[in-house]
C-alpha cells in the first residue's frame, strides 16, 4: 500500500464505510496518513456519509469539531440548550408532511468546512474509543439482563385489588411461575446507537466545559460557572421526557464501574499520535479493548417523512417504568428507576424485553390483550428485594396517613 499512487489510495480510502476502519488505516499506513494531511476533510466526509451512526451522533460530532474554533454558534448556555439540546433530543411522533408547526433550522451534522486536520484526527480517535466502550458497556449490561428470570402470574385473569381499605395491592401475593425466556441475540442497531450517542454526549459535555473554562465561547461568567458544576447528564434533564438523560446515566454508571474495577485508563494505551490525549478531560480508555463478538448491526431504513436516522423515543422498559410507577393502584407506584437502570433497561429494544418475559400477554380471549397486573407482577419480580420492601413501606405509610381522611 505504501507504494500505491496517491489517486488510488484516495479512491480506496473514500470507499471505506465506517470511521473505525479509517482510523485504523491512519495508524497503520504512513502513506495514508500523508494523504490525510492533504485531503482529510474530504475523505472523512465520504466515510461519514456511509457510516451507520444515527443523525444525533453526527450532530454531536459536528459540535465537537466546531468547539475547536472560535465560531461557536450559541452565544450563551441557555441559547445552546434551546438551540441544540431541545432540538436534538426529542420524544415526538414523526412529523407529517402537512404538519403546520414551524420547523427549526437544521442542526449541523457534518464536519465544518474549516475543520483542521488535527481536529479530524482527534474526532476519529474518539470515535474508535467510543466503539470499544460501547461494546464493553453493552456486554456489561447484557450479562446482567440475560440472567433474569421474571415471574408471571399463573392465572392470567388475576387483577390487583382496587379496594385499598380491604386489600391494598402492595400486600397481595399470587401463585406464579418462572417465565419462559428466549435469547434475543446480539445488540441491535438501536441499542448500540443509544450507548454510542450517550458517550458522544458525555464527550461533548467535557469539551464544552473545557472550551467555556478557557474563554473560547464568549459566554457570560455566570454561564461558565453553571457549566463547571454540572454533571454529565444535567443538560438533558428538567424538560421533556427523560429518556436520553437515563441513557446517559446508565452509561455513566458503567463508566463508574469500569473505573472501580480498574479496567480503564485515562491515557491512550496504544500510544497513538492522533491527538487522542488533548484536553483536560476525556472518556477513559479500556486497558484491554473488547473485540466485537457480533456483526455490525444494520441501520434501518430512513424515516420516510423526515428522511433521517434518528432515535426519538424511550425504550419500552423506560416507558413501562414511567407508567407502572405512577399508576394509583400499582404495587410499583413510587418505585425508583435505580434497580432497573442497573439492568440496562434504558437501552433495550422492545423485542429483547419481550424475549425475557417482561411483556406478558393474556391470550385467553378471542384477541391478544394486555392485563396490566401481569406486567406489574413481572416487573416487580426482577426488582432488588430491598427495593420491594422500601416501596411497600412507602405505600403503606402513605395509605395510613391518608386513610383517616377518607
Amino acid at each position: 500500500m505504501e507504494t500505491l499512487p496517491f489517486e488510488l489510495l484516495h479512491d480506496i480510502v473514500s470507499r471505506l464505510d465506517d470511521c473505525t476502519s479509517l482510523y485504523n488505516l491512519l495508524r497503520a499506513s504512513p502513506a495514508i496518513s500523508r494523504l490525510f494531511d492533504h485531503d482529510g476533510l474530504q475523505l472523512t466526509r465520504a466515510v461519514f456519509s456511509k457510516d451507520t451512526m444515527c443523525d444525533q451522533i453526527r450532530e454531536s460530532i459536528s459540535l465537537v469539531a466546531i468547539l475547536d474554533s472560535f465560531t461557536f454558534p450559541y452565544r450563551s448556555l441557555d441559547v445552546f440548550i434551546a438551540g441544540f439540546i431541545h432540538e436534538t433530543v426529542r420524544d415526538v411522533c414523526p412529523r407529517r408532511l402537512d404538519d403546520p408547526r414551524p420547523t427549526s433550522p437544521p442542526l449541523p451534522n457534518d464536519l465544518p468546512d474549516n475543520t483542521p486536520i488535527p481536529t479530524i484526527r482527534r474526532v476519529l480517535s474518539i470515535y474508535a474509543q467510543i466503539v470499544h466502550l460501547t461494546v464493553a458497556c453493552l456486554d456489561h449490561y447484557l450479562e446482567r439482563f440475560n440472567v433474569l428470570r421474571p415471574e408471571n402470574i399463573v392465572d392470567p385473569e388475576t387483577r390487583y385489588s382496587m379496594n385499598l381499605k380491604k386489600t391494598p395491592p402492595w400486600t397481595q401475593r399470587f401463585e406464579s411461575f418462572k417465565a419462559p425466556v428466549s435469547d434475543h441475540g446480539p445488540p441491535v442497531w438501536e441499542e448500540e446507537q443509544r450507548v454510542s450517542r450517550a458517550l458522544w454526549r458525555i464527550q461533548l459535555f467535557y469539551d464544552l466545559r473545557a472550551a467555556a473554562g478557557q474563554s473560547r465561547l464568549g459566554w457570560p461568567a455566570e454561564d461558565v460557572a453553571r457549566l463547571q458544576i454540572m454533571k454529565e447528564r444535567d443538560l438533558f434533564v428538567n424538560w421533556s421526557l427523560r429518556y436520553e438523560a437515563e441513557e446517559i446515566y446508565t452509561v455513566t454508571e458503567y463508566l463508574d464501574h469500569a473505573r472501580a474495577a480498574n479496567i480503564v485508563v485515562f491515557h491512550d494505551p496504544s500510544g497513538s499520535g492522533c491527538g487522542g490525549n488533548r484536553g483536560p478531560q476525556r472518556l477513559p480508555f479500556l486497558r484491554h479493548p473488547v473485540e466485537r463478538r457480533w456483526p455490525t448491526p444494520r441501520r434501518p431504513f430512513l424515516e420516510p417523512v423526515t428522511q433521517t436516522y434518528t432515535i426519538d423515543f424511550a425504550t419500552l422498559g423506560l416507558q413501562q417504568w414511567q407508567l407502572l410507577s405512577e399508576m394509583r393502584l400499582s404495587p410499583l407506584r413510587t418505585v425508583k428507576f435505580d434497580s432497573y437502570r442497573r439492568l440496562g433497561v434504558a437501552l433495550w429494544c422492545q423485542e429483547r424485553v419481550q424475549a425475557i418475559g417482561l411483556a406478558p400477554l393474556n391470550r385467553k380471549g378471542p384477541e391478544t390483550s394486555i392485563n396490566l397486573a401481569l406486567w406489574q407482577f413481572a416487573w416487580r419480580s426482577i426488582l432488588d428485594p430491598r427495593e420491594v420492601v422500601e416501596v411497600e413501606k412507602r405505600l403503606q405509610k402513605e395509605w395510613e396517613e391518608r386513610e383517616p381522611k377518607d
